[in-house]
């Protein structure tokens, strides 16, 4: 199992807009192979910043979602909320345990 973890702030006093562009963009991309599931995080410490979490069956369809249009079409609807202060992390899951 993979995860993508990236963090990114947006433009300040945004965050309820991005928050339904991010909805839109879900909707635009529909589903995609191997995805198990995606998580919008806020930061209690910075309302301006956030994690977009998504949860996959493996690597390859991690990679080919990122290289597709569909990804890019839905990207589209997000863009101008960025400020370009981002990270983008690529895991590997370890341990993993449901409650």
């Amino acid at each position: 199992m993979h995860m993508r973890i990236i963090w990114g702030k947006i433009m300040p006093g945004q965050w309820n807009a991005f928050e339904a562009a991010f909805k839109r963009a879900l909707e635009i991309r529909g589903e995609v192979k191997g995805l198990k599931g995606q998580w919008l995080l806020r930061d209690q410490n910075d309302p301006d910043a956030g994690y977009a979490v998504s949860q996959w069956e493996s690597e390859a369809d991690m990679r080919a979602f990122w290289e597709s249009p569909k990804r890019g079409e839905a990207m589209a609807v997000l863009q101008p909320f960025f400020v370009n202060q981002f990270t983008i992390t690529n895991c590997t899951v370890q341990i993993a345990e449901s409650y």
